[in-house]
């Protein structure tokens, strides 16, 4: 059965939302508990694509009161050293929810619950906050962004920061034998393994301002103007790809949600209209060798990083990398799994405690994550003390 795809266009952000939710809700939401989860684990303005839009996540609000909904709650994880309210007020958020009258909150303020995950590729349990198995509905609302890792990252994956705390970062340090490799990487097979228990009921993607280039933290901001929505996480996630220019096989991750919990295909999509690719726009995307290009002079090591310190790394990247030059190399190193011959580079830094660990007592930045002043700091004192 074709699964309905709507994309509203070039109006006001909470009316499209609203629109869009309206034409694909098919459930009974009276009386309800109804969990709104944007994208709030970062901090950053409204409009930026770093959060979920305030505006889009008004109308879903408004639509869900018209339903006369028992409880309406707005919460997401935050990355670690993020609070989450901070990140929520920062980005409008938090005004909205209070001129709304629903409750903004945490998801790691709730106690943590285990799920097996049955034939479990990369992981065999996963720790979740409680509160998203307890809601009868939940709808991801992501922003539409590229992503360093699994090429972008829209409604299945928003899904990741209802894992708990320090869980979050589970699926970037998985240290086993990938058994799949041309399904996608590690990280994209275990969303897969994530998916199996936990997948949004509905998907509203943010497409007012997007990210493209280096995301989901560093990229360039661009507009397409729209909000998309289905019941279908699938099928809203192929549109998306679709919007950004990107062809339904390049996100890996999506196709193994799709083959192994049974959603949409790309070809199942009823899309309204039918002429939505109009309003697409070729996104930059987050291709690593474009940064060696842009900053021939630093080098970057990730193994076993989390999308923490990556974020990190590449924020302080995009604001000091034209300080280096040929007499001024760096190597900057992050993540658990530093190998002994990645510690010999010359001119290398390491960056957050899980590098330190690996480091055998080398100096490291400390942070989980470190912050960019942090870095620069530690590499003057670094230049100082040779």
């Amino acid at each position: 059965m074709k699964q309905l795809v709507s994309i509203k266009h070039g109006y006001e952000p909470a009316q499209m939302a609203y629109d869009a939710i309206k034409r694909v809700f098919v459930d009974d939401a009276k009386g309800k508990k109804i969990l709104l989860k944007p994208n709030a684990g970062r901090k950053g303005k409204a409009n930026t694509a770093l959060c979920t839009s305030p505006e889009v996540i008004r109308g879903v609000i408004r639509f869900f009161k018209d339903q006369d909904a028992g409880e309406i709650l707005v919460g997401d994880g935050a990355l670690w050293g993020v609070d989450v309210h901070e990140a929520m007020e920062m980005a409008g958020i938090t005004n909205v929810c209070i001129e709304e009258n629903v409750d903004f909150v945490n998801l790691d303020d709730y106690p943590p619950v285990t799920k097996e995950i049955e034939n479990g590729i990369m992981v065999d349990k996963l720790r979740f906050s409680s509160l998203p198995f307890q809601m009868d509905y939940v709808v991801s609302i992501p922003v539409i962004k590229t992503h360093m890792y699994t090429g972008a990252t829209l409604g299945i994956k928003n899904m990741k920061g209802c894992l708990y705390r320090m869980e979050k970062t589970i699926l970037h340090r998985i240290d086993k034998p990938n058994p799949q490799p041309e399904k996608g990487k590690c990280l994209d097979i275990g969303i897969g393994d994530m998916s199996t228990v936990l997948l949004p009921d509905y998907v509203v993607l943010d497409g007012t301002t997007c990210m493209e280039g280096f995301g989901p933290a560093v990229g360039n901001t661009i507009n397409l103007d729209l909000v998309v929505a289905s019941k279908d996480p699938t099928a809203a996630d192929y549109v998306g790809m679709s919007l950004m220019g990107m062809e339904p096989a390049s996100v890996s991750h999506v196709n193994i949600v799709q083959e192994r919990c049974g959603t949409s295909s790309y070809e199942e999509i009823l899309a309204e209209p039918e002429d939505y690719l109009k309003y697409s726009k070729k996104f930059q995307t987050a291709d690593m060798t474009r940064l060696s290009n842009l900053y021939p002079y630093i080098d970057v090591i990730e193994k076993g990083t989390c999308s923490a310190c990556s974020a990190t790394i590449m924020a302080f990247i995009k604001n000091h990398g034209s300080k280096f030059d040929d007499n001024n190399r760096l190597v900057l190193a992050t993540g658990k799994d530093l190998e002994a011959e990645d510690l010999l580079k010359e001119c290398l830094v390491l960056v957050g405690n899980c590098a330190g660990q690996s480091g055998n007592g080398m100096p490291f930045c400390k942070g989980c994550p470190p912050v960019g002043s942090g870095i620069l700091k530690f590499i003057e004192e670094q230049k100082n003390n040779d």
